[in-house]
């Protein structure tokens, strides 16, 4: 069966952690290499990892996979169930805290007979984020000065420049709310991992097979023969009802009433002679 996800044997995230956290120092925070004036900056790391379980029970492992992103401080933002060849399956989209994913990707793996693929992506924002900071602050600090000016209006004079001040003291407003959505947008995806879980349950990875004899791919032929035949049925109904017969009574009118219209004429003639020879 094809994984949703690229096969990577058992990755650790951990290990992504740490080579991260050797490129800017080793206790979680940058050392500034990289980022001029970044020194002491909380690094920001928006983790995205794929899982594709192999379960015994899919609506069990469904279940166990809430309760465990719940109790970590996570959430469930989306999930899915539906049935292939009469077996559930199931896909879940969970949000847990950065700091405790190795510990989540664990607890999910144990819940799995065996895990077919999983992936680990990782994004540094910590630039990003630092140079978000300082525009944030020199547009916070541009608002202070035109603020500044417009309490003192004698130094504006004319009313124009007055409105030409409230006008780019609105924009620089606009661009700190910009900024500051932003920063707090990186902040929740890098605060909080994101794990995809893909689940398939062990009987669709693991046929049955004695002697060279798969029940499973003879009954889906059969179902897939029973499907078409009813399918061909169902359409050879339909062309019956909405073609076929209103062909043959549009063309059974006229004849009809042709042999009626002799039949008739026949009776009428002989009705004649049994009167001329009564006569």
């Amino acid at each position: 069966m094809r994984s949703d996800f690229a096969f990577a044997p058992e990755p650790a995230p951990a290990m992504e952690m740490e080579e991260a956290k050797a490129s800017y120092g080793g206790d979680g925070e940058t050392q500034g290499a990289g980022i001029p004036g970044a020194a002491n900056v909380e690094r920001k790391i928006i983790y995205t990892v794929g899982l594709d379980l192999i379960v015994e029970d899919t609506e069990v492992a469904f279940k166990e996979v809430q309760r465990l992103a719940e109790e970590m401080g996570g959430f469930v933002a989306n999930s899915n169930m539906w049935r292939q060849d009469e077996h559930p399956r199931g896909s879940l989209t969970v949000r847990v805290p950065a700091d405790a994913l190795e510990d989540a990707l664990e607890s999910f793996r144990a819940l799995a007979v065996d895990v077919e693929g999983q992936q680990v992506d990782s994004q540094d924002v910590t630039e990003e984020y630092v140079d978000l900071e300082a525009r944030l602050e020199n547009e916070q600090r541009t608002e202070r000065e035109l603020q500044e000016l417009l309490e003192s209006r004698s130094a504006l004079g004319k009313t124009s420049d007055i409105l030409e001040v409230h006008r780019e003291l609105n924009q620089v407003r606009g661009q700190i709310e910009q900024i500051q959505g932003r920063m707090t947008y990186l902040e929740n995806l890098s605060a909080m991992a994101t794990v995809h879980i893909s689940l398939t349950p062990d009987e669709l990875v693991q046929p049955v097979v004695v002697a060279g004899w798969r029940p499973q791919g003879t009954a889906r032929k059969a179902i897939r023969m029973l499907l078409n035949t009813l399918q061909f049925l169902a359409d050879a109904a339909i062309t019956f009802f909405l073609y076929i017969l209103p062909v043959l009574i549009v063309i059974a009118i006229p004849i009809v009433g042709l042999y009626l219209i002799v039949r008739a004429l026949v009776r009428r003639s002989r009705r004649r002679r049994s009167a001329k020879s009564a006569g």
